[in-house]
């Protein structure tokens, strides 16, 4: 069994790479880059494409179990908006799917030019939008905002976090000896939360490289990691006497 973490009455973390806002009643993920395996294979890299990619299986069952009021991806849907008649039915089939349960609302990410085309061929009616607001929470991609010191000045003195993808933030732990693994994580500081890529395909950036790519993340200082163990999520104090984790 999954055990998500809740950090407060805001704010649950769950190990399948997605965030819950209980107030609003609002599920999101973040990078689903659908169509990965396909793009390379086009470009000439011969990725498997026999292997399964249980992206959108995984995101179907989680709002199977949540049964929000809506769904949020937070950028990057599709690895780049290419007509690929498989990445098309693929798109379409997850779009269907989960619109059973609940409303979707797709964010724009730096791979999603075009994406507005390709929805278009899915059918799909809803709006291609750059952010969302929530009685807790402001969701962007996090690609690209030239005042992202200004806003999260801004939305902690509104007690709200604004909460992003983009970077993929991984962790590396070890026994100290010799074993070690990379693990996905959430990063959370004073008004930014950061998500692990939903993607199977993302193998994840250590955080602790400092090398970041949203003004959000060098804007912030975090104070936890949070490393997804499997079913169950590791929270990492990142600050000590003598530093915290800063871009």
């Amino acid at each position: 069994m999954y055990t998500p973490l809740r950090i407060d009455d805001s704010l649950v973390l769950d190990p399948r790479k997605a965030v819950w806002f209980p107030r609003d009643r609002t599920l999101a993920v973040a990078d689903l880059h659908l169509g990965y395996s396909w793009i390379h294979r086009t470009a000439g890299n011969l990725l498997p494409v026999g292997i399964s990619d249980d992206t959108a299986a995984r995101l179907v069952h989680l709002v199977e179990e949540y049964r929000p009021m809506r769904l949020v991806v937070l950028g990057d849907i599709v690895h780049r908006a290419a007509p690929i008649p498989a990445l098309v039915e693929a798109l379409s089939g997850l779009l269907k799917a989960i619109e059973k349960w609940c409303p979707v609302t797709l964010l724009a990410g730096n791979h999603d030019a075009a994406l507005g085309g390709l929805l278009a061929r899915c059918q799909w009616r809803g709006e291609l939008m750059r952010e969302w607001y929530g009685c807790d929470f402001i969701l962007m991609h996090g690609d690209a905002d030239a005042d992202a010191s200004k806003r999260l000045a801004c939305a902690k003195r509104d007690g709200r976090r604004i909460v992003i993808g983009h970077e993929h933030p991984a962790i590396r732990l070890g026994d100290g000896v010799a074993t070690s693994a990379k693990c996905p994580c959430f990063l959370l500081g004073d008004a930014l939360v950061i998500l692990p890529a939903f993607s199977s395909w993302a193998a994840g950036t250590d955080f602790r490289k400092g090398e970041w790519l949203s003004q959000y993340a060098t804007a912030t200082r975090f104070h936890t990691a949070v490393a997804i163990m499997g079913k169950r999520l590791l929270p990492i104090p990142l600050q000590s006497e003598s530093r915290s984790w800063k871009g």
